[in-house]
């Protein structure tokens, strides 16, 4: 994929240093040219100096050619112009912008442009590892309306089927980790002793599967 990011800050260039090990063709947009130390020695993409609501800079970018577009600087209007730029301009495929403030975040996803509020996420995973120590959250959906848990089985469930702590459009599972190998569970799948689960899970009912998993140990 050819994935231009915009922001080389500490975010940004974490991407760009990952996305680049991973074999993607990556671009990265900044103001500051000292921002660029930020890549790694091995850091093979582009570096451009540029502003990213800059249509000669977004060009020199290779933005008609982008699969992918990442807003991650230090100024959500920044962030949020230039992404609506390569989405609605370019008409680049896949646009992600970075939004500090959440509420911010909320209006500017119905413009349809993907949001991440690292504000909102931060908050909600402190408050997963104060409130609900017995799950491990793997992933957050969205501003952390849905998450995916990780669940050891307790003796109270070996034999029971999945179904038995499914909460329609609550919660579900995902995926069921057993002597080292993991599979999607069919309807009736049973659980068995050593069982991992992952959970799709809203963050409403995240309560409600802890207090069970604990009921049933």
């Amino acid at each position: 994929m050819r994935i231009i990011i915009t922001g080389c800050g500490r975010l940004g260039s974490e991407l760009a240093n990952s996305l680049a090990m991973n074999g993607h063709e990556i671009v990265v947009i900044d103001r500051e040219a000292k921002a660029f130390e930020r890549l790694s020695k091995s850091f093979s993409g582009e570096r451009i100096l540029g502003h990213a609501i800059d249509q000669s800079t977004l060009e020199k970018a290779g933005i008609d050619k982008a699969d992918a577009f990442i807003a991650v600087t230090a100024d959500d209007n920044l962030n949020i112009v230039s992404a609506r730029i390569a989405r609605e301009t370019y008409s680049v495929p896949r646009v992600v912008s970075r939004i500090l403030d959440p509420v911010r975040a909320n209006i500017f996803a119905h413009l349809g442009v993907s949001t991440i509020s690292t504000t909102t996420w931060a908050a909600n995973r402190i408050k997963e590892l104060i409130t609900h120590r017995a799950l491990d959250v793997q992933l957050s959906f969205g501003s952390g309306e849905v998450e995916l848990v990780r669940a050891v089985i307790p003796v109270g469930l070996f034999g029971k089927t999945i179904e038995s702590i499914a909460i329609p459009g609550e919660l579900s599972v995902a995926v069921i980790t057993r002597h080292g190998r993991s599979f999607i569970p069919a309807p009736g799948a049973i659980f068995e002793q050593g069982d991992v689960a992952e959970v799709l899970v809203s963050k409403f009912a995240v309560g409600k599967l802890e207090e069970f998993i604990s009921a049933v140990s």
